[in-house]
């Protein structure tokens, strides 16, 4: 492709931009669920305040003025060693080691499939002539996206490292939940399927939607409990916006575990694109005594999917499932970029 040009978009210019940019979408390769406009404005609207954050948003055009890339940056301000203070360029989506902020993976820059190269160069021309940051940090992207591509890229005038990596899960369901079953080991056949002989009267059933907010706010209290802290209002606020947002695109899946009329788990999934992200669940402690609650939910969450050949289900990368989810995916890194001559 021929050379583009790179423009710093307004807020309003952003907020404005769900059309273009699920266009854009449609033409990458970025994730259809963690790079959409629904996902990272709704994540924006939930976090800018809280971060004390500031949009930077990068807009490629082409000669002929059509937008083929878009790298959703934001800057706040960074602290090292709790003394350096830094200006810090984040993808949306992430927040660098921030335990409060929301947590979403196969981040990336929106690049059209044939301009993936000058996206890139655009970007990286951005950020080497830019003085508004002094760190940027990729969280969460694949190992051979276009981000991945840009911070091999930043070396030519920055410090770069691979700071941590991890692995993301997904499986590609077969034709039926029979064979899907066939393929797992004893021990995760035993907790997927075989459990639910021990529980009476158990079910899986779609929240309706006059209990959505009842249901999140029984997820989050399992846990908070879970996990020893206290819930999280960011994190519930964005759920709740997240939850009203995709059930209007027919895109929900937040289901509840009961056993004769008692609440086992909550589970809350998206299905986008051919997929359904398994997000978070929660379940009940009392009822964790030689049984797998969230194994037991997962299970049913597959079986009940109408699966197609193309339909999978992908899990968060910190949320791990053992042999349940296959086809492991080593896509997740995390990058820290810096100027050369500020050695942190």
């Amino acid at each position: 492709m021929s050379a583009v040009y790179v423009r710093r978009w307004t807020s309003e210019e952003f907020l404005a931009s769900r059309e273009p940019w699920q266009r854009l979408l449609a033409r990458s390769d970025a994730d259809p669920l963690f790079m959409s406009w629904d996902w990272l404005s709704c994540w924006w609207r939930h976090h800018a305040v809280v971060l004390g954050a500031e949009l930077c948003v990068l807009a490629v055009y082409s000669a002929a003025d059509e937008l083929c890339g878009v790298a959703p940056f934001y800057s706040h301000r960074g602290v090292h060693r709790a003394v350096f203070r830094v200006r810090r360029l984040e993808l949306l989506g992430s927040a660098w080691r921030d335990t409060e902020a929301i947590f979403s993976e196969y981040l990336d820059l929106v690049a059209d499939r044939d301009s993936r190269d000058a996206v890139c160069t655009g970007v990286l021309e951005w950020l080497g002539a830019s003085a508004a940051w002094d760190e940027l940090v990729l969280c969460n992207v694949r190992e051979r996206s276009v981000a991945a591509r840009l911070a091999t890229a930043l070396g030519q005038f920055a410090y770069v490292r691979p700071a941590e990596s991890m692995l993301g899960f997904s499986i590609t369901l077969p034709e039926s939940f029979d064979s899907f079953v066939a393929q797992l080991s004893s021990g995760t056949r035993r907790k997927l399927l075989h459990q639910r002989d021990k529980v009476a009267d158990i079910s899986c059933v779609e929240v309706p939607a006059g209990e959505r907010r009842a249901a999140l706010e029984r997820l989050e209290s399992f846990v908070a409990r879970r996990w020893g802290a206290a819930p999280s209002a960011t994190r519930a606020a964005f759920h709740a916006e997240l939850v009203e947002r995709w059930a209007d695109q027919g895109a929900l899946r937040l289901t509840e575990l009961r056993t004769a009329g008692s609440l086992v788990s909550v589970m809350l999934n998206l299905r986008v694109a051919g997929t359904e992200y398994y997000l978070q669940s929660g379940f009940d402690e009392a009822y964790a005594q030689g049984l797998s609650p969230g194994y037991l939910h997962l299970g049913f969450a597959i079986e009940v999917d109408p699966t197609k050949p193309d339909t999978g289900v992908r899990s968060r990368g910190q949320q791990r499932h053992g042999d349940a989810i296959t086809a492991v995916e080593p896509h997740s890194r995390i990058t820290n970029a810096l100027p050369q001559g500020l050695l942190l």
